[in-house]
């Protein structure tokens, strides 16, 4: 039987405030995706006139309009949405998971080198990035990565934030689970994928959704090194700066609110791994 603990007054005063600040700050972000999508319903003039009247008829073409409109040179609505998927997808699982075995390397395999590449990252992630960009662009046209669905492979480095999540996930298990396995003579990647992998799973979905999430609102590095290949954040971003002798605020709106619910059906579905504490381990060393 659980025993639940008595929170004190002041516990729950701050537990209180804590809970309206957060509520609060969700109101704020759904009251603007209603918006957007509201003015995605509207006229061109109805928004120019009146950004927040509520006395308007209904235009649920715009919706339909957006697949047929929305275009920016070859690429059409349905090339935008493949993109968006594909970079965000692949972009995201490539880093949790080269971030995650190197950190199950760094953290239970204990040779000397290893140590240096926990301060290496460290080092790396406390760089500013301000001033890269032209480094990194030269880069990766070097190596053919620019406007190339292969440029999902540089996410392919494990030197980033997420490592540090990791490490600290593997520093809480125990390793008799690996020796058990390998004593029944399992090699290294069954003892990772199939014993210690499993365990910080929860970590790893929790990461993957937050860099997915990321990946797809992240504008600014498709323009720059997909250019040719824009996903729908990148698209939409060209198709409103490209809006020069026709300007369509309906149409606009109406994409906005229709690559929004891609993120939020996701974190709807996906809150509970995300806000839950996480439990390791069944042994004791």
């Amino acid at each position: 039987m659980k025993i639940l603990e008595k929170r004190s007054v002041g516990q729950r005063i701050v537990f209180a405030v804590a809970w309206l600040i957060f509520v609060t700050v969700a109101a704020s972000y759904l009251c603007i995706f209603l918006w957007v999508f509201l003015s995605g319903l509207k006229t061109h003039d109805e928004i120019v006139l009146d950004p927040f009247g509520l006395r308007f008829a209904p235009q649920f073409q715009n919706y339909i309009d957006v697949f047929s409109m929305l275009r920016v040179g070859r690429s059409n609505f349905a090339s935008m949405l493949f993109n968006s998927i594909y970079f965000s997808v692949f972009n995201a699982l490539f880093t949790c998971l080269s971030s995650c075995m190197l950190a199950y390397v760094v953290s239970k395999f204990r040779y000397r080198v290893l140590k240096y590449i926990h301060v290496i990252v460290l080092i790396v992630i406390t760089l500013p990035i301000y001033g890269s960009s032209g480094s990194m662009y030269k880069l990766y046209h070097d190596l053919g990565l620019l406007n190339s669905y292969t440029q999902v492979l540089a996410a392919f480095s494990g030197v980033n934030s997420y490592f540090l999540f990791f490490f600290a996930a593997f520093e809480c298990l125990s390793w008799n689970y690996a020796e058990a396995a390998y004593i029944d003579g399992a090699g290294h990647t069954k003892v990772f994928f199939l014993v210690m992998f499993p365990q910080v799973f929860n970590v790893f979905g929790a990461l993957f959704i937050m860099n997915w999430i990321a990946c797809w609102n992240d504008y600014s590095s498709a323009l720059i090194y997909l250019s040719k290949l824009p996903t729908l954040a990148s698209g939409i971003y060209m198709f409103e700066s490209n809006m020069i002798y026709e300007v369509r605020l309906d149409i606009l709106y109406a994409a906005y609110a229709i690559a929004a619910v891609p993120p939020i059906v996701i974190f709807s579905l996906f809150s509970n791994m995300l806000t839950n504490n996480i439990s390791f381990g069944a042994l004791k060393d």
